[in-house]
């Protein structure tokens, strides 16, 4: 985020007004507020509006004040009293509206994240014609009509195909679109240059409030950070509002100051950057697969966001592993919904009766946490278990890339007992053993979740295993030492 000051006048409850300077520094941005006219208190106001003094308007979402005082300033013979406060805003958006946050005024919310480039690697879209010989005439015939130009014997020729959509894609979010946003000079002694920036735009199929675009774009964010294999920063955020769906009227422009934007990990270790040809899907060249992945992926979100955002959160750590993360990587497989996970089993009729019975005695007894705990372990009799959802999702991946992987069901057994041991205590289980390949484990875990969600959309895996042989994604990376550090892990337990 760039860093801005803004300065203006804000509006206050009960029609006052105050000064205000904004710094947006992301999670240090602060807005602070100064009037002669008597206390400031912001307990009713969530969002304030501003005018800067060159006539922007500003609007603060979310604000939430920190500090306030008074004091006196010496002006001349005379002392001037004047209050102040200080509070944080979540967002501030500027341009030339305000926006209400709670009215669907949104029609399409358009921004950046960090891997976009090698994750929509559309390499033929620009380039540069090293021996221009054969078409210079025809690049230059309009200049030649102006002026004279003399050609050389080296011309080149920078070009961009000028297809500015990369992908587009109906999803239930909206249509989602990745473009390039070219920029270039026009020429002259110091050289010529064209630069790209791509953009993610999203446009719901009706107008939509200020959070829920927001919102929607933490969805794609979130895909897009399954795709690369780390989780992806938000940047230049940009929304495009209307009044009404009158489809007349202009749709008006405003930047978003996201002062908690999502920020991928801040190593700069260059392994961790996705490749465009070991990343899962490809969308230039299996547009369909790619599109209907997304479809599929978007359709299940809601039931499916809650372990997709710890996903996304151990994504964050980068190479940084600890049992926080183990135990993460495990516990976002308890909160899939049911669909992906195995269907309960009828118990037998002797072993249903013996828990109806058990059942019975436990509840004679006072409540107490033994007695609860019994009983609410004997509730689970039948229902699908931490172990067996692993599994579950496990065996759907080794399925689709084959026997390679077989194995994989045993480091996930393993990773599950490890995690037991960080949230129960003392087992049986030979932790020491197992320490040293806390990273491998912990991969296996997430890969597993990734790679089968992405299956359950439609990912081709047998394909990309096939055809990716780098480590330029986490995916990659995992299968790149797997064989080996399945080995040493046997070794050690076996030692």
């Amino acid at each position: 985020m760039k860093r801005l000051r803004l300065q203006g006048i804000f509006q206050l409850p009960n029609n006052r007004e105050a000064f205000g300077e904004i710094r947006l520094k992301g999670p240090n941005s602060r807005l602070s507020l100064s009037s002669h006219s008597g206390p400031i208190f912001l307990h009713e106001a969530r969002h304030l509006l501003g005018t800067t003094f060159d006539r922007k308007k500003v609007t603060c979402i979310d604000c939430i004040g920190f500090s306030s005082g008074n004091g006196s300033v010496r002006q001349g013979e005379n002392w001037t009293h004047y209050y102040y406060t200080h509070c944080f805003p979540h967002f501030v958006t500027v341009g030339d509206e305000h926006i209400d946050p709670d009215s669907p005024t949104v029609r399409s919310i358009h921004f950046t994240t960090d891997d976009l480039s090698s994750l929509f690697y559309d390499f033929d879209a620009f380039g540069h014609v090293i021996d221009a010989n054969p078409i210079i005439d025809i690049v230059l015939a309009e200049q030649k009509r102006l002026r004279p130009i003399e050609v050389g014997d080296h011309p080149h020729v920078a070009y961009f195909t000028g297809k500015l959509t990369v992908i587009e894609v109906d999803t239930d979010i909206g249509k989602l679109a990745v473009k390039h946003q070219p920029s270039h000079n026009i020429g002259g002694p110091k050289g010529v240059f064209i630069k790209n920036r791509m953009v993610v735009s999203l446009e719901p199929d009706s107008l939509v409030s200020f959070h829920e675009a927001v919102d929607r774009m933490m969805v794609v964010a979130d895909f897009l950070s399954m795709i690369a294999g780390r989780r992806q920063g938000i940047n230049n955020i940009r929304l495009r509002t209307m009044a009404s769906d009158d489809q007349a009227e202009r749709p008006r422009s405003l930047s978003v100051y996201w002062s908690h934007a999502p920020k991928r990990h801040g190593s700069k270790v260059d392994y961790l950057k996705p490749r465009p040809h070991d990343v899962p899907l490809n969308p230039i060249l299996r547009s369909e697969e790619f599109s209907r992945v997304l479809k599929d992926w978007i359709r299940r979100e809601a039931e499916w966001r809650p372990s997709r955002i710890r996903y996304v959160s151990c994504l964050s750590k980068g190479n940084q592993y600890d049992a926080d993360r183990l135990i993460a990587a495990a516990n976002m497989f308890d909160i899939l919904p049911a669909e992906a996970v195995p269907l309960p089993t009828a118990l037998p009729d002797d072993l249903a009766e013996s828990q109806a019975t058990c059942l019975k005695i436990l509840k004679k007894h006072s409540p107490s946490q033994d007695r609860d705990s019994a009983i609410s372990a004997l509730k689970r009799m039948g229902k699908p278990s931490l172990p067996k959802k692993i599994q579950h999702r496990t065996t759907m991946v080794v399925e689709h890339l084959g026997p390679r992987f077989n194995e994989l069901s045993y480091i996930v057994k393993l990773a599950v007992q490890c995690r037991n041991h960080f949230v129960h205590g003392g087992t049986d289980f030979n932790f020491s053993a197992v320490a040293p390949f806390m990273s491998f484990l912990t991969d296996a875990l997430e890969f597993v979740f990734a790679a089968s969600d992405l299956i359950e959309a439609g990912w081709d895996a047998a394909r990309w295993n096939g055809d990716s042989g780098g480590t330029g994604h986490t995916f990659a990376r995992f299968r790149s030492v797997y064989d080996m550090q399945l080995a040493e892990l046997k070794r050690a337990l076996d030692g």
